[in-house]
């Protein structure tokens, strides 16, 4: 892992790092910082965090190169993958997080800790980048937001550097046994395969209320049943007013849970 004291966005770094006359990164190398000054986030939004109050990590990933390979057909799946590891850390230092559809980890209260996206490398892999807030205690930047210090006392909080190595690892790991768990006849894989078993038990999207704000603009609201292949939400609502039900199966858009007809409790 290579540790920045400052950058524009550890994943555009690493983009660069792989570009053609660049000085690369092995598979599962990794940058990271705590003063990041132009951080991405889904459908081209910024994050921005004062210096020191959090940790952005990005890691490079080559699934094609692992024995056995990974087809592209999976890539999508790697946020959520990823993104469940991060929830293990977090419950390790002993803050109640859960992941939402498709990228977010939050707390109990709802708020949210970390964001996570991924981007295809130069060379066909994938650079999965992760935002984690640190430390709010000078104020809180938004208020669906939160960060470890809101829930851990002062003198535990992780150092920014140790937090990194320890996603990192949590990182490798998980992708690497989703990885061998695989179907070896590449076929799909939905939300009831084995080796995202992990990706739905963090998952409280399940079973909630939620409205689906879709790209184009459209709205849908309905129960989030499951996850489709590839990772994409199921959801069920309603049409015409009557009791039958259509899935539909979502890719991408910001979801929001509602209040309500929760019945997964993380």
């Amino acid at each position: 892992m290579i540790w920045l004291e400052t950058v524009d966005s550890t994943q555009d770094e690493l983009l660069r790092r792989l570009a053609p006359g660049g000085p690369g990164l092995p598979d599962g190398g990794a940058l990271a910082t705590a003063d990041q000054r132009a951080g991405r986030g889904r459908q081209g939004r910024t994050w921005t965090t004062p210096p020191g109050t959090a940790l952005a990590l990005t890691v490079h990933l080559t699934p094609a190169a692992w024995r056995p390979p990974v087809g592209v057909q999976h890539y999508s799946w790697l946020s959520l993958v990823v993104a469940s590891a991060v929830v293990d850390v977090v419950r390790e230092l002993g803050v109640p997080a859960h992941l939402k559809w498709p990228n977010d980890v939050l707390v109990a209260d709802g708020r949210k800790l970390c964001g996570v996206l991924a981007a295809v490398t130069p060379g066909g892999g994938v650079a999965v980048g992760m935002g984690v807030n640190v430390d709010h205690r000078a104020g809180v930047p938004v208020e669906t937001a939160t960060a470890l210090s809101d829930w851990m006392p002062a003198e535990e909080l992780p150092a920014p550097r140790d937090l990194a190595a320890r996603i990192r690892a949590a990182v490798l790991d998980r992708v690497r046994g989703w990885a061998g768990a695989l179907p070896a006849d590449g076929g799909v894989v939905d939300g009831t395969h084995g080796c995202v078993a992990g990706v739905v038990d963090h998952l409280s999207t399940l079973g909630r209320q939620v409205r689906a704000e879709l790209p184009g603009g459209e709205v849908l609201e309905g129960e989030a049943i499951g996850l489709g292949p590839g990772g994409t939400l199921r959801v069920a609502s309603a049409t015409g007013g009557h009791e039958k039900m259509a899935v539909r199966e979502i890719s991408a858009g910001d979801v929001v849970h509602l209040r309500g007809d929760v019945r997964r409790v993380h």
